[in-house]
């Protein structure tokens, strides 16, 4: 019999999926590990906070459960961690704390620092797109006066020094995450992928998809990388 004790840790970037696909697709994935490798989880934290804030109370009482305990921390991936990089696993290799992915329970610790670095270059390069996009705003508007955004908009100001803390673009990330979630074609096409991607290749759903009349959520047709993200975002990956 399998003893070992467990401390669940489930994190959500945003408020739309505190009962959502998010939090649901990591808790079913500890449940399936625990049926299939055994062991007990004794306590569970969840939280709704950006992958790369630095005030993670649900995390570091997770910590705290694990060594009062001798508990080994449990997560559906890495990424639900922290998008820190080392930061994370300097953390948790000080306080001697030991972590598992249920998704992918044999990795190698060498397996498990690499997935930590690429977590850290994904939060790396949105910021530098951010940056440089504001970067791109600011200039247009400097020579030409405006700036005409994706939507169509037309801006002439950058707006007030506080719209662009982390703070600000985050709650613009959560308003577009919430709409995609909430799209009525993605909804459809995820219902239908959500089915098909057990046995079934990125291509195939595609296909299958397009065949069906499905449309992304800008009304195209679908090919392997809009199934791709589809699945990344209503399984709290992006």
């Amino acid at each position: 019999m399998d003893n070992t004790k467990y401390v669940a840790y489930y994190r959500a970037s945003t408020e739309s999926q505190r009962d959502g696909i998010g939090l649901d697709v990591q808790k079913e994935a500890v449940r399936k590990f625990i049926s299939v490798y055994g062991g007990t989880v004794i306590a569970i934290e969840e939280e709704i906070v950006s992958g790369g804030a630095t005030v993670r109370t649900g995390f570091d009482k997770a910590l705290e459960l694990c060594k009062i305990n001798g508990a080994t921390l449990i997560v559906h991936r890495i990424d639900r961690l922290s998008r820190a990089g080392f930061m994370t696993i300097a953390k948790l290799d000080e306080e001697g704390i030991a972590f598992i992915e249920a998704d992918s329970p044999h990795d190698t610790t060498f397996s498990k620092h690499i997935k930590f670095l690429v977590a850290k270059e994904e939060k790396d390069k949105t910021q530098r797109r951010v940056k440089d996009a504001l970067g791109q705003i600011k200039s247009n508007i400097e020579s030409k006066g405006f700036h005409i955004t994706k939507e169509g908009n037309r801006i002439t100001s950058l707006g007030s020094p506080q719209n662009l803390t982390d703070e600000a673009r985050e709650r613009s990330k959560r308003t577009r995450r919430a709409k995609a979630i909430s799209d009525q074609n993605n909804v459809r096409a995820y219902a239908m992928t959500s089915r098909m991607r057990k046995d079934s290749s990125l291509q195939t759903i595609a296909d299958a998809l397009n065949k069906g009349g499905f449309k992304t959520s800008k009304g195209n047709k679908f090919y392997p990388v809009q199934i791709s993200n589809l699945i990344k975002l209503y399984e709290n990956e992006i």
